[in-house]
């Protein structure tokens, strides 16, 4: 049948004078009744805004305790985490937080102190000044939590115009208890929003609800006016009576929605009583009326639910109501919910896609401009390392053309030629071999090598071009590794180059070599300069140094350490490095699987295994 069939009926079967003076008496009885009901209502309004001022100002004065406090104003603020986390102790869903006046977090009781909490300024610190006084916030999400939050900010100077600001922060669940006692009926909807109309707490679908805006002719409603009543029909198709009061302390709005039938029920059964006296009048007429009015405003109420959610999410297929237009209007609502489910996924993972796209663009191009850095400085280094022994061997070469130079002059140019030779052709040497170890092609001759006679013939060949400027000790136990002999001396000589060059004259250089768990170990120390904390995790990277000014003077271009590294690892071995920070010296040790010593009584060609290669 269709709507108009529907109301033909209900029209023709109402009697019109009946109808008045039904409408007459129930209209009085409904109003004195509706009055009395939502009176007590709005008590109840007033009761849950009364507890909500009282939690707030609970919490804010217990923020002015801190705001107040000796040890705010000393900066004590592992102090002020161990007194804010007593007060929240217990209490899962409140936490306090101390921030300076731009809103960057100093700590948070929701984490132990000291852990770094994100250095984000806020525009909401502006709104908390000693000018302006305590804040009451509306719904936010916790930038630690990420959590549905409100906040409770006081302000607390500390003298010379500087002021923090001490926050109670809330989960928006540590409201829910106010909802839930015995006078609230069991149909009642209550909700509690910010000052923005956003929904902070209801007690019914919260999962849902939480977070979103009330609805315009609600906001209209309660911006209007402190407390009211209006009428409405709730997201579940209820008719409902919507009481609201407004917090003066907070500003935020208490809704209480009351179905339409709980507050008029006494009415209800006043008409039921007249209903029954004017049976005789009314008879089938107001029985068919109510069947018909029934089933039509039941297949509109449902279609206006549909049209509501249409957006949200896809609408299930829908019962048929018997009503022909609402049922073809319930099927086109379901064909459009699920054509914008789809367009709306659609979307969605385009903007993913983008996101990803920006991500990946912004890394790229981060790494490249790093590789860039790294490439200039690297040839800034290079060209001037290759300067400087290039100066001196010109300045040497033009005393030896110097027409009747004295031999002592000439022995002495001879001799600054050949030290930058040497210079000159350790870099170079450096240069090429950190290119073969990147490149992999370096090769291993392994044989069996004793290290301690490898450490001994090292230190002394170093300690004799130290020519004293250090003190030296050598401590080294008998311990075989299987490696190459030449690139074994290229790490030990990195090491105690590495020492002599950041170890003032004077100091102390300590080798010790040892074995150890099956290791061959050697440890290189000395009572240098040191190395900074936050140059221990990339020493051994190329071209790290320690510190050096721009003239450069220890020379050299960063790769020895990591040289060191790279021919360790061939070797199966590691190396670490230890320092108590800048002018404290360093500890550099390096580790290799140690093997057993050659059987001096085995026949000539049986003493070993072939040598290996490995790149």
């Amino acid at each position: 049948m269709k709507t108009r069939t529907y109301l033909f009926l209900m029209a023709a079967a109402i009697l019109l004078p009946v109808a008045i003076a039904f409408w007459i008496g129930l209209s009085m009885l409904l109003d004195w009744e509706r009055e009395s009901r939502i009176g007590s209502v709005k008590e109840m309004a007033r009761a849950t805004a009364f507890q909500i001022d009282r939690e707030i100002a609970a919490a804010e004065s217990s923020l002015r305790g801190i705001a107040h406090s000796e040890s705010l104003r000393s900066s004590d603020y592992e102090r002020l985490h161990r007194w804010a986390t007593s007060i929240n102790e217990g209490s899962l869903w409140s936490w306090t937080v101390l921030a300076d006046q731009q809103g960057r977090g100093l700590f948070n009781t929701l984490v132990p102190f000291g852990t770094p909490l994100p250095a984000k300024a806020g525009a909401w610190a502006a709104q908390v000044t000693p000018e302006r006084g305590t804040r009451v916030s509306g719904y936010f999400i916790g930038t630690l939590s990420q959590r549905p939050t409100v906040s409770v900010d006081v302000p607390a100077p500390v003298g010379g115009g500087k002021h923090y600001i001490v926050s109670q922060i809330f989960d928006v669940r540590h409201f829910e208890r106010i909802l839930n006692h015995d006078a609230l009926g069991r149909d009642w909807v209550v909700g509690i929003f910010d000052a923005t109309g956003t929904t902070l707490v209801r007690n019914r679908h919260a999962g849902s609800i939480v977070g979103k805006p009330m609805r315009s002719d609600f906001l209209a409603a309660t911006r209007a006016t402190s407390s009211g009543v209006f009428r409405h029909t709730t997201h579940d198709g209820a008719e409902v009576y919507g009481v609201f009061t407004r917090s003066q302390t907070s500003n935020w709005t208490v809704v209480i929605g009351v179905p339409v039938a709980e507050i008029e029920a006494a009415a209800r059964t006043a008409t039921l009583y007249a209903a029954m006296a004017l049976m005789l009048l009314m008879g089938l007429a107001l029985a068919v009326a109510a069947f018909l009015g029934n089933k039509l405003e039941a297949a509109l109420r449902h279609a206006a639910a549909a049209a509501r959610s249409l957006g949200q999410r896809a609408l299930p297929r829908p019962e048929p109501t018997r009503v022909e237009e609402v049922d073809a209007l319930l099927s086109g609502l379901h064909h459009t919910s699920e054509a914008l489910a789809r367009e709306s996924g659609v979307r969605q993972s385009l903007q993913d896609e983008r996101e990803q796209l920006l991500l990946s663009e912004q890394h790229a191009r981060r790494l490249a401009e790093a590789q860039s850095r790294a490439k200039d400085n690297f040839l800034a280094m290079l060209g001037h390392e290759l300067r400087n022994p290039l100066a001196a061997i010109s300045g040497a070469m033009a005393v030896l053309d110097m027409p009747a130079v004295k031999p002592e002059l000439a022995a002495n140019a001879r001799a600054i030629s050949r030290r930058q030779m040497r210079h000159l052709t350790r870099i170079v040497d450096d240069l090429l071999d950190v290119q073969r170890i990147l490149s992999g092609k370096i090769v291993l001759q392994q044989a069996r090598v004793d290290l301690a006679e490898l450490l001994r013939a090292c230190c002394s060949a170093k300690s004799l071009v130290d020519a004293g400027n250090h003190q030296w000790s050598v401590e080294v136990e008998d311990a075989w590794v299987d490696g190459d002999r030449t690139r074994l001396e290229q790490i030990i000589d990195n090491l105690l180059h590495n020492a002599i060059k950041y170890t003032p004259a004077g100091g102390s250089i300590a080798v010790r070599g040892r074995r150890v768990a099956g290791r061959a170990v050697v440890e290189v120390s000395d009572t240098g300069v040191g190395i900074a904390p936050e140059l221990l995790p990339v020493i051994f990277d190329v071209l790290v140094q320690g510190p050096t000014s721009i003239d450069r003077a220890q020379g050299g271009l960063g790769l020895g350490l990591a040289l060191v590294k790279q021919l360790a690892a061939l070797h199966g071995g590691t190396v670490h490095v230890e320092s108590e920070g800048q002018g404290r010296g360093s500890t550099f040790t390096v580790s290799f699987p140690a093997c057993p010593a050659p059987d001096t009584t085995a026949p000539q060609g049986e003493d070993s295994a072939p040598a290996t290669s490995a790149a």
